[in-house]
């Protein structure tokens, strides 16, 4: 058996190709490594007719140089990468829209999502009927006649309490200026009504002109004749004159009334036709002062515990001019001080 020598032939041109290759290879890698790339006209647009979570949102690259591109949109989503891309965002906030084009140029801008928005059904805001300006002190009425109106919630402006739950409601303004008149009926927080009115300050109170006339010297004479005779008739026509009706009221009374009111057994106006005038002050145990409106408002539709009542009396007519009152309330589960 003859031994047959295996050569191994290795062609030189196949070496040199193979060479000029990896040469050409090595400068273009050297070339792109070294060359600074131009990133000025990297930049985008960002298209929508308003920004909300319910909008899509075109954002569109403007550099034409741009072979790939990167978009990152702040919101914990996955990249996108086309030269125009559409988005929504499903939460509201500011996000920050980066896009990385060609590998090494950013351009980063922000962008404000807003809440969806609501639509609000005119049919189902209440209507409110009110006078157009009323006095400081005087009663002004408030009503609706919404067919579909079950519940009322009323805000006359002047506190943030709620000040009434009635259809037809009636309150005695403080302060003048203008007032906000707010209405929520059904717990329908989105078609509350609101209308405007003019608060006038009190109708101030005409001062007696004072005539001067020129003495008469007979006239002189003779009244100086009458003031010389016993006056025993001209008293008692004076006494006469300052007899008014005296108002007779006590604490008892006063505190059958209140518990009334509270359960809304009888209205404020029954009250208030013993005070001396529509808003006296009012003194809680501490000495701390509020208006009377305040404490019709702090006591309607709670349980009340009066344990004192002082009133304060005019010394002539009775009429009640102050009041002290030691008491509690209760609201849901829990009493408290008044």
């Amino acid at each position: 058996m003859q031994n047959k020598s295996i050569k191994t032939h290795f062609d030189r041109n196949v070496f040199l190709t193979f060479l000029v290759f990896l040469m050409g290879g090595l400068s273009i890698l050297s070339f792109k490594m070294n060359s600074k790339v131009d990133c000025s006209n990297v930049d985008f647009d960002i298209i929508a007719n308003s920004y909300t979570t319910e909008d899509l949102i075109e954002f569109k690259s403007t550099d034409g140089s741009g072979v790939d591109w990167v978009w990152h949109f702040d919101d914990k989503t996955v990249p996108m990468f086309r030269s125009n891309v559409v988005h929504q965002f499903t939460k509201p906030g500011k996000y920050k829209i980066t896009l990385e084009m060609n590998g090494q140029c950013k351009k980063t801008k922000e962008v404000v999502i807003s809440k969806r928005r609501v639509l609000v059904s005119p049919e189902l805001v209440p209507t409110i009927n009110l006078p157009k300006n009323v006095r400081v002190g005087d009663e002004a009425v408030f009503s609706n006649d919404s067919h579909f109106a079950r519940s009322w919630q009323w805000s006359f402006g002047e506190t943030m309490a709620i000040d009434g739950r009635n259809r037809e409601e009636k309150y005695i303004f403080e302060r003048p200026g203008e007032k906000t008149i707010l209405l929520v009926v059904n717990g329908d927080q989105r078609h509350g009504a609101k209308q405007r009115i003019t608060v006038l300050p009190e109708k101030k109170k005409k001062r007696r002109r004072v005539v001067t006339r020129r003495e008469d010297p007979i006239e002189t004479v003779l009244q100086d004749q009458i003031a010389s005779k016993p006056q025993e008739d001209t008293q008692t026509a004076i006494e006469d004159a300052e007899k008014v009706e005296r108002i007779e009221i006590s604490s008892d009374k006063i505190r059958q009334m209140l518990v009334g009111y509270s359960t809304r057994s009888i209205d404020d106006r029954a009250i208030r036709e013993y005070f001396c005038y529509s808003t006296i002050p009012v003194f809680n145990k501490n000495g701390n002062r509020v208006t009377v409106n305040q404490f019709f408002k702090e006591i309607r539709d709670v349980k009340i515990e009066l344990k004192n009542i002082t009133l304060v009396k005019d010394s002539r007519t009775g009429c009640i001019k102050s009041m002290t009152i030691d008491m509690r309330l209760k609201k849901g589960i829990f009493w408290k001080s008044f």
